[in-house]
Order: structure tokens, then C-alpha cells, then sequence
């Protein structure tokens, strides 16, 4: 398949991983952090891992003030930022707080000294420790064993954006608050917001860079809505012509998702998507989602949604077909076959690596293939080493002579206890390697 339809390759590896793994942990993307949180000691740090672009720290900061718990965040890349963490830190530790470090990919040396720290501490059962960090080899591989990983990117796919905006950021409570006509510019952001993450995927073709928008862009964007349809009233219905949608589109363009944007023609792309969906024909079912002039026969038409509450646009999206096109994003139909071989390639070579496989091992693999070993060289290693510990380690260990007078030295009980716990331990050990 990669070498006649690599194009097709992310398809059949998607149906080899539902039958192998289940349609659940393919198209589940919710996060309940509380579960998270509440699964975690104070010891165990939760290391919030995104990709470039994707801030996980407001999720943090939204649950915090869902269970009412202080949260003390400091931001990692000075001198004075590592003194303030480390002072933050002392007192979540006492007080139970919850201590959040934002960026920490940016000091890999630092983060190997809070490792030994957060080692030897004897915190607060309340206490929490969260750390954000972009994806970097840099993060020392103990501290990641060590922590509750959480791993944050951007959904492939309109559809499973739209999903992710239905289940995490928005609630049947706010989408279905009155007047009715909020639902559907709740999902008509949700559409905009899901283009624009979408296009990046076909940077330069979607964008000309690849900028950081991210669901913070459109929490803010959310509240702005609500703001403007709370001050005309509380009705039922209000007019769709009376909607301010100049402020809408006008804060859109030039100052959320705009705002990070600095090449003109991205600034346009971002105009004529703004200006399509805000727009009071958006109220109609017979508009289109996109463009459909010269897709026809090749794309199933998608036009606007009849609904009015919160239930029905989600089963709208959930019955949006799996395999998407480009044309949903404003962009030519046969790119997605350059993406999608892109793709492949991205794929392939990151598996690679999760087999220690690249050139220099393979030529190494044939050499011990040769020699009747295939196994890669860090495996065979630690084969090694743990060998000859074996070699080393004693059959059972004897147990401390107890007498009356032993057992009032305080020394001697500390002691037993220590041979005790080491007899147990290399029973496991022993029946393990059995």
C-alpha cells in the first residue's frame, strides 16, 4: 500500500488500529481532567505535552476554578522564573495548592534538578503539580516515566474538531440558553474555528506559515458572542438582521485569529472565511458550507444545518462522513493527495524510530542477524546487563538472628525490616526472571 497508494496508507492503517484497539480509541478525544487529577498522588507531576501552537494551560486553569482549588502559575524560561516556581512550589507544597509551570521544555537542565526535589518532598495530599511543554527530545526521559503523561495536538479533520469543540468547550446549557439563534452561531464559530485549524495541516497551501491558533482563540471568540447576544435580552427569538455581525466579523479579523496573523494574503483567506459563514444567510439550510463550483460529482454537497438546539448540531456533526475533502476547508480537491503521501512518509519514519530502525540500525540488525541474534542493539544490552546481575545476586537471603536483647536495639529492628523488604524483592525478582 505505501509503495503503489501511499496516499491510502493513513486510511488502512486507521482500520487496522480499529479493529486492533476498538472504534473508542480512535474517535474518543475527551479529556475529563478532574478523573486525571483525582488518579494522581502528589507526588506524580502531570506533564501536559502539546504540539506547537496548542496551549493545554487553560484547561488546567478551568478546572481549577471548577473545584475551587488556588492555582499558582508561573511561566519557565528566566533566572527569576525559576525562583519564583521553586518558591511556588514550597508553598503548594504546605498549603496544597496547585502549581502550575508553563513552557518547561525551555529549561531541560533545570527540569533534572525539580526532579530530585520533587523526589525527596513530603507534600500536602491536595498538592498538584502540572507541567506544559511543547514536544521536545530535550525533556529528561526520567521525569516523563514519572509523570501522568497528557498528550495535546490539533484533531485531523473538520469532523473531529467539530466534536472536540461539542464535547470539551461547549455545554448543552450555554448553546441552548435563549434567544434560539445563539446555538447556531455557536456551531457556525465551531465550523470557522474547525477551517482554520484544518488548513493549517496543508501548510503552504492552506496558510503560507504555520500560525498558533488554538482553542483558546476560540473560547475568547465563544464569550464574545455571548456578550453581544446577553445585551439584546433575554427572548426567545431576536432578529437575525439585528445581530451586530459587523463587531463579530471586525474583532475576528483584526484582533483574535487576525492578530496573529502578519502576511496579507493569509489576512485575506481569513476575510473571505469570516465574511462567508458570519453573514445572516447563514440562518438559511440551503447555503453551503463551502464552495461547491467544480466539485460536483466529486464532493457530497454540505449545506448549513436545520437546528436550533445544542443536541441536534451534534448529531449533525457525528453523522458527517469519516473521509473528508479539502474543498470543506476552501482548498482544491487533489491536494489532499499530497498531503495525505506527506503524511505517509511523516508516519513512516516516526515508526521507525519507535523501533530504533533508522539506516544505522538496520545495517547493524543484518550484521547480528549473522551472528543469529535479531535483536536491536539497546535490547541486547540490557539483556546483557540484567545477566549478569543475575549472575551476581544471591538465592535467598538469611533472615537476622533474633535474641532477647537484639530486639531492644533500635538498630537491629531498622535493619531486620530492610532484610525483609530486600527478601521479598528478590523473590520477584527471582520468579520473574524464572
Amino acid at each position: 500500500m505505501k509503495i503503489f497508494r501511499p496516499d491510502k496508507f493513513n486510511i488502512v492503517t486507521h482500520g487496522l488500529l480499529r479493529i486492533v484497539l476498538g472504534d473508542k480509541c480512535i474517535d474518543d478525544q475527551t479529556l475529563d481532567l478532574k478523573k486525571v487529577i483525582a488518579s494522581c498522588k502528589a507526588k506524580e507531576s502531570i506533564l501536559l505535552s502539546s504540539a506547537p501552537g496548542f496551549d493545554p494551560s487553560f484547561k488546567v486553569e478551568s478546572t481549577s476554578k471548577e473545584l475551587n482549588n488556588k492555582l499558582l502559575a508561573v511561566a519557565i524560561g528566566s533566572s527569576e522564573g525559576f525562583d519564583l516556581a521553586e518558591r511556588a512550589i514550597k508553598e503548594g507544597v504546605k498549603q496544597g495548592h496547585w502549581v502550575m509551570l508553563k513552557n518547561v521544555h525551555l529549561a531541560p537542565t533545570w527540569l533534572s534538578e525539580l526532579e530530585k526535589k520533587i523526589h525527596g518532598l513530603n507534600p500536602h495530599p491536595n498538592f498538584r503539580l502540572f507541567l506544559t511543554a511543547e514536544f521536545s527530545p530535550k525533556i529528561p526521559s526520567t521525569l516523563i516515566r514519572q509523570s501522568f503523561k497528557l498528550v495535546f495536538e490539533p484533531p485531523d479533520g473538520i469532523k473531529a474538531s467539530l466534536l472536540r469543540t461539542y464535547k470539551t468547550v461547549l455545554s448543552p446549557s450555554r448553546s441552548d440558553k435563549l434567544p434560539m439563534e445563539r446555538s447556531r452561531l455557536h456551531f457556525l464559530l465551531g465550523w470557522l474555528h474547525a477551517v482554520i485549524i484544518e488548513r493549517l495541516r496543508y501548510t503552504p497551501i492552506g496558510w503560507t506559515k504555520v500560525y498558533e491558533f488554538n482553542e483558546a482563540d476560540q473560547r475568547c471568540a465563544l464569550d464574545l458572542i455571548d456578550e453581544y447576544i446577553d445585551n439584546m435580552g433575554s427572548r426567545n427569538n431576536v432578529d437575525i438582521d439585528k445581530i451586530p455581525w459587523d463587531a463579530f466579523k471586525t474583532i475576528l479579523i483584526q484582533n483574535l485569529y487576525g492578530g496573529k496573523i502578519d502576511n496579507e494574503y493569509d489576512s485575506k483567506v481569513l476575510v473571505s472565511l469570516v465574511e462567508k459563514f458570519f453573514t445572516p444567510l447563514s440562518f438559511d439550510s440551503n447555503t453551503p458550507l463551502y464552495n461547491m463550483e467544480g466539485t460536483e460529482g466529486e464532493v457530497e454537497a454540505l449545506k448549513m444545518p436545520e437546528g436550533i438546539k445544542y443536541s441536534q448540531y451534534l448529531t449533525w456533526i457525528e453523522k458527517l462522513p469519516d473521509s473528508e475533502s479539502p474543498a470543506w476547508s476552501g482548498l482544491p480537491v487533489n491536494v489532499e493527495k499530497i498531503l495525505k503521501s506527506q503524511q505517509t512518509e511523516r508516519m513512516m519514519s516516526m515508526l521507525f524510530k519507535l523501533q530504533d530502525v533508522n539506516e544505522e540500525q538496520v545495517t547493524l540488525s543484518k550484521k547480528k542477524k549473522q551472528e543469529g541474534s535479531e535483536q536491536v542493539a539497546w535490547l541486547k544490552e540490557v539483556y546483557e546487563k540484567v545477566k549478569s546481575y543475575f549472575t551476581i545476586l544471591p538465592s535467598n537471603l538469611a533472615k537476622m538472628e533474633r535474641t532477647e536483647g537484639s530486639l531492644n536495639d533500635p538498630l537491629f529492628r531498622f535493619l531486620e525490616r530492610e532484610v525483609t523488604v530486600a527478601s521479598k524483592l528478590l523473590s520477584v525478582i527471582l520468579k520473574n526472571n524464572s
